[in-house]
């Protein structure tokens, strides 16, 4: 698409750049390359602006309420924080680019709020601000968002380098909206155990409205919650560096409908999971624990067949350089549960370890942390009982995993394992990246059996028949992804 740019002057921020131009063309142009929207942003014949939010500095804070209009393009600079009493409006369809130079990261603290409402037609767009194809995990920082709600650790300064700390007395803390939202190309390892992640949630509150939320191809984990409260609706990983989902330092919301999708080639050093569960750091057995409830969970690993799978060490791994663990690894007194879920296509499918002390599988026995009712497959070992990495290898055949696969297939847990990830009988391949086949058929054993009589998902849940994020009477075509979703955002054109 041609652009013709001039120099002109803005309102809207003190020392922004702006750049004006008018379209030769007429609707929507640019590439989605997949099936969700915001390949382009012009809207016949509107005027698109490219402006800069933050004004080159290490640093920039917000001083009034701002909007962020469609269908203007938004070049988010350094480290941009909406303080105490501010809110930071973004209109559906805006597209806002984080600088790789200056690690841009957007920041709502205690007290701010981010009202980010999209559509399935106009999600809002973060992304990075390199051209389609030079597109790379870790291009820039992400979004951070802070509240007031309860964590197991007092008030906290939030990982990344950021000045922002959270943590109170207040669960029904409200952050603002988080609806229709897509991340992608963010997590920046600001130092060791020191990350930014796609999104993190540092003690947000119940009173915030997050669903439909994509993250894809982040540098670290595309969800990380460090207590809180908050609850969230269908929620997307793709192409994750480190961990899908991170739950830590108590939190305690409950989350349905997510999905999960992993790149062969693209695994982290500290070894990538599904899911990553702490109570906190240091496997203290603190009050809030961390005792999030998730159900309707698809996570599908990067492992094609179990029998010919190899790893760095040339036994049964990952065949280049990335390291994959385990679709739950559960660990450090978590209280974590999950119910109804599918997991799959993972090196190993479950650990629940005693590190660092703990009682984590106690926890388990007691019922406190829950693995019910779901469905296993495609793994190449089921269970082990702790982390390894030894010569090179996730593996260690003196651990049978003995509690964890005893737990995962204790009488009363409802649980089933599957050798192959076809045993699950999908209209379609889950490991298809470009265009993943998630929908299980009628005679698939996720189409029914959930069950929801656990005081843990008895309220604040969909009670939906069928196990994983997707029912059988949903396509290819017309599922909760469609339309706003992105699964090949590489090679999308963003203008």
């Amino acid at each position: 698409m041609k652009k013709n740019f001039k120099w002109a002057a803005t309102a809207l921020l003190a020392a922004a750049t702006l750049f004006v131009g008018c379209s030769d063309d007429n609707g929507n142009n640019g590439d989605t390359g997949g099936n969700g929207g915001n390949g382009g942003n012009d809207d016949g014949g509107e005027v698109t602006e490219v402006i800069d939010l933050g004004d080159g500095s290490d640093s920039y804070e917000l001083s009034e309420n701002m909007t962020l209009t469609y269908p203007n393009i938004y070049h988010l600079k350094g480290f941009v924080y909406v303080p105490d009493g501010k809110t930071l409006t973004i209109e559906p369809g805006v597209i806002i680019k984080g600088e790789k130079a200056s690690k841009a990261t957007l920041i709502i603290e205690r007290g701010g709020k981010l009202m980010a409402e999209g559509t399935a037609e106009r999600p809002i767009v973060f992304t990075s601000d390199k051209p389609a194809g030079s597109r790379n995990p870790g291009d820039w920082g992400g979004i951070i968002i802070c509240g007031k709600a309860p964590n197991n650790q007092g008030e906290m300064t939030i990982e990344g380098g950021v000045r922002s700390r959270h943590g109170g007395t207040d669960p029904a803390d409200n952050s603002g909206v988080l609806r229709y939202v897509r991340c992608e190309f963010a997590g920046v390892e600001y130092s060791t155990d020191n990350e930014i992640n796609g999104i993190t949630f540092g003690s947000v509150g119940s009173g915030t409205q997050i669903d439909h939320v994509q993250v894809s191809y982040s540098g670290d984990d595309s969800f990380e919650w460090f207590g809180g409260t908050a609850n969230a609706t269908h929620l997307v990983a793709l192409r994750t560096w480190d961990d899908d989902f991170d739950t830590d330092n108590g939190f305690s919301g409950k989350i349905q409908f997510a999905l999960a999708m992993r790149d062969p080639e693209t695994g982290d050093k500290s070894a990538s999971n599904g899911f990553e569960s702490d109570n906190n750091s240091s496997a203290a057995d603190t009050d809030p624990h961390t005792s999030a409830v998730f159900a309707n969970v698809s996570l599908f690993g990067p492992v094609a067949d179990p029998a010919t799978y190899v790893d760095r060490a040339g036994v049964n791994g990952s065949p280049v350089d990335a390291r994959f663990q385990a679709a739950l690894h559960l660990r450090r007194n978590t209280q974590l549960s999950i119910f109804n879920s599918v997991i799959a296509a993972f090196p190993i499918g479950l650990i629940i370890e005693n590190d660092k002390g703990s009682i984590t599988q106690t926890h388990a026995q007691d019922g406190k942390l829950n693995v019910t009712n779901c469905v296993m497959a495609g793994m190449v070992k089921d269970a082990q009982d702790a982390q390894y990495w030894e010569s090179g290898s996730q593996f260690n055949t003196e651990d049978a995993g003995t509690f964890s696969a005893s737990y995962f297939n204790r009488t009363d847990g409802g649980n089933r394992a599957f050798e192959l990830l076809s045993d699950l009988k999908l209209t379609g391949n889950a490991l298809n990246l470009s265009s993943p086949g998630m929908i299980p058929a009628a005679d698939s054993p996720l189409a029914s059996g959930a069950t929801w009589n656990h005081e843990k998902t008895a309220s604040g849940f969909t009670q939906v028949a069928y196990i994983g994020a997707f029912g059988p009477t949903e396509t290819a075509a017309d599922n909760w992804t469609s339309g706003w979703c992105n699964f090949d955002p590489q090679n999308t054109i963003y203008e």
